[in-house]
């Protein structure tokens, strides 16, 4: 289907309610004009390839409508102009954040999460793409809204609609918030408990996993506002961190394992907790190669607690995308992730 374009507000000098784009997390090294350039130049390299995709029939020099003012927006000091070559249209503008490791691009596409799967892929597949000399972590983010449980439900629902619930198909999918946030807005469970109720009021049998997902509902606080974007294939394409994809992914991702660790509606916060810790013990005592004992005693709720601490289990250990804490750009791809969703677990 043709591009869809939305207004690119050329004024704008912070992260607002309008904007779409995507949420560049810079491991291992602080933001700056020099990181900026880089991620531009790294989605500018895909956006006509991107328009000659979806745009098969458009005629040499023809921009898709919608089309902001290319005119109105080249005075702007924080839009980055197309190249002469590019007839796609679309556009970029850096918006300023507050956080150390983390930029946003705020672009005119309806649909940048579509662009984001794109330009990865592209990466991935191709050896004669030019990987970015920076390490980047690309997510879209399709939706902002106020950091407040009410308007989470508002905002997440459209886009759940047109990926998770566009049909009866028994999706899987993950809830990843890589934010920190307190006070007044919303936590992290908050976050996740609020979507995982949109998607399931909208199509029940969908599944939550933590690998080989279908789509990663991608979530973060910047206080006061609450970004969202649903990444396609997050796993497979090394949970869209570019460095990775640098040294090669993962062709053979195993089998998945994850679906008894989804959460079970039917028992109480603490049953699922105790039996999601249940089985992590299980999982690490076979891949240290010790066999679990037929009659072994059930521990108590508290020293089960207590383990998942001392293996680093709790949310404060969670890495975040707001300059708090960095990934390991080394690792392989997904096995960063694995104890994001932690309390999912």
């Amino acid at each position: 289907m043709p591009l869809e374009f939305i207004h690119l507000d050329k004024g704008s000098q912070f992260l607002g309610p309008e904007d779409r784009g995507f949420l560049i997390n810079l491991t291992k090294a602080r933001w700056s004009d020099n990181a900026c350039s880089e991620a531009i130049k790294l989605l500018r390299n895909f956006t006509q390839l991107y328009y000659t995709l979806k745009c098969p029939e458009s005629k040499a020099g023809e921009k898709a409508s919608g089309n902001t003012d290319l005119d109105e927006l080249e005075g702007d000091e924080s839009y980055q102009a197309p190249s002469k070559e590019d007839k796609s249209g679309i556009q970029f503008a850096i918006r300023e954040m507050v956080y150390p490791n983390v930029g946003f691009v705020a672009c005119n596409l309806a649909d940048p999460s579509d662009f984001a799967h794109f330009v990865l892929s592209k990466l991935a597949d191709r050896k004669d793409y030019k990987k970015p000399r920076l390490p980047f972590r690309i997510l879209p983010v399709q939706r902002i809204c106020e950091a407040k449980a009410k308007s989470v439900e508002h905002c997440v629902k459209p886009i759940l609609e047109s990926t998770l619930a566009k049909d009866e198909f028994p999706y899987r999918f993950s809830l990843i918030f890589r934010g920190h946030s307190g006070g007044e807005y919303l936590s992290n469970n908050e976050a996740k408990s609020v979507v995982r109720n949109c998607v399931w009021a909208l199509n029940p049998n969908c599944v939550q996993c933590i690998k080989y997902q279908d789509y990663a509902v991608i979530m973060d606080v910047f206080d006061p506002l609450f970004v969202v974007g649903v990444a396609k294939d997050f796993q497979k394409l090394a949970s869209y961190n570019t460095w990775i994809i640098r040294h090669g992914v993962k062709t053979d991702l195993g089998t998945d394992s994850e679906d008894d660790i989804s959460d079970d509606p039917t028992l109480s916060e603490e049953e699922e907790r105790k039996r999601k810790l249940r089985i992590k013990r299980k999982r690490r005592a076979e891949k240290a190669g010790l066999a679990q004992r037929e009659g072994e005693v059930k521990r108590s709720v508290e020293e089960l607690e207590k383990c998942g601490e001392r293996d680093g289990e709790g949310e404060e250990d969670e890495p975040g995308l707001n300059g708090k804490k960095t990934d390991d750009f080394g690792a392989l791809n997904g096995e960063e992730d694995e104890d994001v969703d932690s309390d999912n677990e």
